[in-house]
């Protein structure tokens, strides 16, 4: 399993992560304590992942599930 050490040295130190048995969940949006508690709470990897989509078993595979609902600017581009 991925130490927090790690995640943040991947995804910077001011991210905020989550375990749920062994998934690391690493919310890059900076929600409230709560939202983390609602995702981690909520979060079933029987459930959450799609059965035969490649994406989501390498996700599995990973151990690491990224949330991140933060909203672009308008001006803001994905080639910003």
């Amino acid at each position: 399993m991925i130490s927090d050490q790690e995640l943040r040295l991947i995804y910077g130190k001011d991210i905020a992560i989550s375990r749920k048995g062994l998934f690391a969940l690493v919310h890059l949006d900076r929600p409230a304590q709560e939202l983390i508690r609602e995702r981690t709470e909520e979060f079933n990897p029987e459930t959450f992942f799609c059965e035969h989509c490649p994406f989501c078993q390498m996700v599995k595979d990973s151990g690491v599930l990224i949330f991140n609902d933060a909203v672009f600017e308008e001006d803001e581009t994905l080639d910003d």
